[in-house]
């Protein structure tokens, strides 16, 4: 018996992070022949054909994708915060996709941030004036990423996410609280934060949904429920099989950060096949072992 035809190529970039994983792995189920891309870590891509791309380096991306001939490129690349240069390097991986996917003509759809906003107005739509915090580099590199990406690239699909969580002590909204707990230091989650957290395969599901769409410009892709970073936290720290409430400290955050960061989905939901989840549903999705987020409705 033959395997079907693949739906086309994809590259995937950054395909070893917490999205890029369960995108890469969403994508070849679904039937796309996935080049998957990594900078440091290969043995976190769960699917694909990995290989090594480091986005900042202009003639590689190009060599890469001119070799591959992707149909489609999604950028979910991501990097550390911190460092020398961070936000120079997301400012550069932009630029240098869009550049080559507008010399091959493929699909680009890039992931950006809810960062973006500084949090001084009540919610934001696709149509909101961007305004990063002041004191938000990553934010203000994203928003210069955003903005090279729409102009290189227009037909580009620019995807702007929040918190991407996983029921999985590696996940990077909850390794951190686990390790500020196995050092014996009081975690302290502030409950007048508020943002959108999105399921990550709830989010490769949307984007694998989103590839074949002739939709293009911004839209926004998040949880349907706007939640405080103390109830996200002591949520998943409740699935994974600890006391949330009891472990958790509540605590304000400081006024130098976006309070309330609420973009709504309506957009979206117009647009998509792919049910966006709350945690509830996402939990329960994980719990029966679903392996992707369509199948729960």
């Amino acid at each position: 018996m033959t395997s079907p035809a693949p739906l086309g190529r994809m590259l995937i970039a950054g395909a070893s992070g917490t999205l890029g994983g369960p995108l890469a792995a969403q994508a070849v189920a679904a039937g796309w022949d996935v080049t998957a891309t990594y900078l440091t870590r290969p043995e976190r891509v769960r699917a694909g054909t990995p290989i090594r791309l480091d986005l900042r380096d202009p003639d590689a991306t190009r060599d890469l994708i001119e070799s591959v001939r992707p149909d489609a490129i999604v950028h979910a690349a991501v990097t550390e915060r911190s460092g020398e240069g961070y936000d120079e390097a997301i400012r550069l991986s932009g630029r240098h996709l869009a550049q080559a996917a507008a010399a091959t003509g493929a699909r680009l759809v890039a992931l950006s941030t809810d960062l973006v906003f500084d949090g001084s107005q009540a919610f934001y739509t696709e149509d909101s004036r961007p305004q990063p915090a002041a004191n938000s580099p990553y934010g203000q590199a994203k928003l210069d990423a955003e903005r090279a990406l729409a102009s290189i690239c227009p037909d580009a699909l620019i995807v702007r996410t929040s918190l991407i969580y996983d029921f999985d002590p590696a996940n990077a909204q909850v390794a951190w609280m686990l390790a500020t707990l196995e050092r014996g230091e009081t975690l302290r989650l502030y409950t007048d934060q508020i943002r959108c957290p999105i399921w990550a395969v709830n989010l490769a599901d949307c984007l694998v949904d989103l590839v074949s769409k002739p939709v293009s410009g911004l839209l926004h892709v998040v949880g349907p429920e706007p939640v405080s970073r103390y109830d996200l936290g002591t949520a998943l720290l409740d699935a994974l099989g600890y006391d949330g409430p009891r472990l958790v400290e509540r605590a304000s955050a400081p006024d130098s950060h976006p309070k309330v960061l609420h973009l709504p989905v309506d957009r979206a939901r117009a647009v998509l096949s792919t049910p966006l989840l709350s945690i509830a549903e996402a939990r329960a999705c994980w719990e029966r072992g679903a392996a992707f987020s369509r199948s729960c409705k």
